[in-house]
């Protein structure tokens, strides 16, 4: 597999909030194409689904913690340009958009991602 999956997976794995990943998609060219995707079971029926789409120049992502319907999504879609770190958003449970602290770094972003969610849920059992 691929070195970026191989990282996602490695820290997915040390994490404590993570039961258990699957490769959903996953797709690679010698042209040094990458589109892949993974779902991570978490507690209280959540998932947490990564979607990465690599080409030589550029690199997309999202990021989404949902039961039967969508909480947290972190992407770098080009929808939101007045952000101060467009393109680099994300939306909240209530689909509010702000800026986020994502640079398109994955082995960062991800422990980032993986922060907020686990704050948020504290938040959501003491709700």
């Amino acid at each position: 597999m691929n070195k970026v999956v191989d990282e996602i997976l490695e820290i997915l794995q040390g994490n404590d909030l993570i039961q258990n990943t699957r490769v959903i998609n996953y797709d690679e060219t010698p042209s040094g194409r990458l589109e892949a995707k993974l779902r991570s079971r978490l507690p209280k029926d959540h998932t947490l689904q990564i979607w990465i789409h690599i080409e030589p120049e550029s690199l997309d992502y999202a990021y989404q913690l949902f039961t039967t319907v969508p909480l947290l999504r972190w992407d770098n879609a080009p929808h939101y340009g007045h952000l101060s770190n467009a393109p680099h958003h994300f939306h909240d449970e209530n689909d509010n958009v702000s800026s986020s602290p994502l640079t398109g770094n994955i082995k960062r972003d991800l422990k980032i991602v993986l922060k907020e969610i686990s704050n948020w849920m504290k938040t959501q059992h003491e709700s």
